[in-house]
């Protein structure tokens, strides 16, 4: 005697409907992380506030972007300081992108990591605790 279970086109569609509500969600819930990393990132020549990205756990290495900065030595020098609201702007783009083309993936391997692989990135995150501050937002 086989004991079957057949899975009709109706239970089907529903649960495809329920696969993408679900992606939708953690979507929303992930450029939300990443918007929040970018509002309170400084942002000075904007290579830290464009290093942002979000990428599936496991997937190795996101966005690093280095700033117009030379070094001399006095130490740093920059040319100017960049329109905070376009860098910004530029970097919520790449942290949506992100999320868009690696949903699937994020979801199949059961998680993301917010990374920012700016040179400087640790001296900028000891000085403003942006990493810290994501976390304790998103708890």
């Amino acid at each position: 005697m086989v004991t079957q279970v057949t899975i009709s086109p109706s239970f089907q569609k529903k649960m495809s409907k329920l696969n993408e509500l679900v992606g939708d969600s953690i979507e929303e819930k992930l450029v939300s992380l990443g918007n929040y990393a970018v509002e309170i990132s400084p942002v000075y020549s904007g290579a830290f506030v464009n290093s942002w990205s979000i990428v599936p756990i496991g997937s190795g290495a996101g966005r690093s972007r280095i700033s117009s900065f030379d070094r001399n030595g006095a130490g740093l020098i920059h040319s100017g300081r960049s329109d905070a609201s376009s860098e910004k702007a530029t970097a919520r783009a790449a942290i949506a992108n992100d999320v868009k083309s690696a949903t699937k993936s994020i979801i199949e391997r059961g998680g993301a990591t917010l990374t920012n692989r700016a040179p400087h990135a640790k001296l900028v995150d000891q000085k403003y605790l942006t990493i810290t501050r994501v976390k304790d937002r998103f708890r």
